[in-house]
């Protein structure tokens, strides 16, 4: 377990997912980014973050605190205080961006031009937007690289639902008309969003909190297991397998995004569900894991 130095609850279910996020974990306990980085002493947030998992899986103690990440916890997000609680799907986003920017900056340095670094590997994937102007039937089509999908729960039961929904086509009209290239003029369109190329673990955010009052949408959303997301393909994509296994999520406890409480949920090696609420870590069943209001989940790909 993470003790919690503040308010910091946000923190560790973040660390404890990330923790058990299967790629990440193999790539931090081989040391293969501080081998190669001059900031393992300082303030390199994937240096801290590398240790922080190394550490969770190398000492013998019931409880740990994560006092280095703390402690430069602005490296991470500028804006956050410590002691005040924050968002821990932000904080996720603001850990990949300064993990990822570090990676591009050892790469930049070593003079490799790509600009796959090892989190877009991990957790990047791109959507592909094509719009058909209904005019003369002409076709834009764009990709977009993306690390999570935020998925709205309005109204919604499912989280199969919510990702029907997200995929679903979008009329073009009114107001909001499509400016053709080929017709230069505004047209009546049809707007598709699919998946040219899933990523090998999927984080998907549930949108609980919508309301500008800090209001809360607190409903269960169905989820399982396993995940499949054939039907959501682009129909050139080149990924034609993209099936998932849940090995984490991330529940808020409270009415509001200003307060409440944060835990986890996460899988071990054998398949063994763990709840980590900060210091304390109870063995949970799947039974258990699927009955939540959960906030983030965390699939990672099968093969």
């Amino acid at each position: 377990g993470f003790k919690n130095l503040g308010n910091t609850c946000y923190l560790n279910s973040v660390l404890q997912c990330l923790t058990y996020t299967p790629p990440l974990a193999n790539y931090c306990l081989r040391g293969q980014h501080s081998k190669q980085c001059d900031g393992a002493n300082s303030a390199c947030p994937f240096c801290m973050l590398e240790n922080r998992i190394s550490r969770s899986f190398d000492i013998e103690v019931p409880v740990d605190a994560p006092q280095r990440i703390y402690k430069y916890l602005q490296t991470f997000a500028k804006h956050f205080r410590a002691g005040r609680q924050e968002d821990a799907h932000e904080l996720l986003r603001y850990a990949i961006d300064a993990c990822d920017s570090a990676c591009a900056r050892l790469q930049k340095r070593g003079s490799k031009s790509s600009d796959q670094t090892v989190m877009k590997e991990i957790f990047g994937g791109f959507l592909q937007s094509q719009i058909w102007c209904l005019s003369c039937n002409a076709v834009s089509s764009k990709l977009d690289s993306v690390m999570d999908l935020s998925l709205d729960i309005v109204r919604t039961k499912t989280l199969k639902e919510a990702i029907c929904n997200f995929f679903q086509p979008e009329v073009l009209d009114g107001n909001n008309k499509y400016q053709c290239e080929k017709c230069k003029k505004l047209s009546v369109a049809r707007k598709q969003l699919s998946i040219y190329q899933s990523p090998n673990v999927l984080v998907i955010q549930l949108k609980r909190f919508e309301n500008f009052l800090g209001g809360k949408i607190d409903a269960h959303v169905e989820f399982e297991e396993e995940l499949k997301l054939r039907s959501h393909m682009s129909k050139n994509s080149p990924d034609v397998h993209p099936d998932y296994s849940l090995y984490a999520v991330v529940v808020h406890s409270g009415f509001s995004q200003y307060g409440g409480h944060y835990y986890a949920y996460v899988k071990d090696p054998r398949g063994q569900w763990y709840c980590c609420n900060d210091s304390f870590v109870s063995a949970a069943s799947s039974a258990t894991v699927l009955s939540e209001r959960v906030y983030i989940l965390f699939y990672v790909r099968d093969s």
